[in-house]
């Protein structure tokens, strides 16, 4: 397996992911909360780290350093991920919604692509789950994929560049 099409399912995966809540959000009527929103932005990052990763087509180090970002993003969404799911567990330690929407309704994410990244709801909201699940709760299982996903690459990559530099 080569290096581009291992990016090409780190952008894949996390563009399914956000077209899905698009689908909740605009088709269901779902508002995002300002965790939900994070959340969302983590799945952009994921997808335009391995977009780079895929045009530049870089060797067997840079690959793995490219990963190491991956896994840099995908533990800070699992982190956020977490934290939705426990404020949907605990409801009355909401977000904090008044500061927490305003701040994230006033980064320009939220102003240029407000279909996207606008938050609007109660983060301790319950949703219709989905296959069983809270939408948090599935955040934190493919947050969690991709974390793992991404430690294996880097180190599958790294490994390949020993064996090349030792050959």
């Amino acid at each position: 397996m080569n290096s581009r099409s291992v990016f090409a399912g780190f952008v894949l995966i996390p563009l399914a992911l956000l077209a899905e809540a698009l689908v909740l959000q605009h088709v269901k009527g779902q508002i995002p909360c300002p965790l939900c929103v994070l959340q969302r932005a983590g799945f952009v990052l994921v997808a335009l780290i391995a977009l780079a990763a895929a045009v530049h087509k870089p060797g067997r180090r840079g690959a793995a350093a490219y990963c190491a970002a991956l896994a840099l993003v995908s533990l800070t969404g699992l982190g956020v991920a977490l934290r939705h799911v426990w404020v949907l567990y605990h409801p009355k330690f909401g977000c904090g919604i008044d500061a927490l929407e305003q701040i994230v309704n006033d980064l320009p994410t939220a102003k240029l692509l407000p279909w996207l990244f606008h938050a609007g709801g109660e983060c301790s909201a319950p949703h219709e789950p989905v296959l069983g699940l809270q939408v948090p709760e599935w955040s934190v299982i493919w947050f969690s994929l991709l974390l793992l996903a991404a430690i294996f690459f880097a180190a599958r990559f790294l490994s390949a560049a020993r064996a090349g530099a030792a050959a």
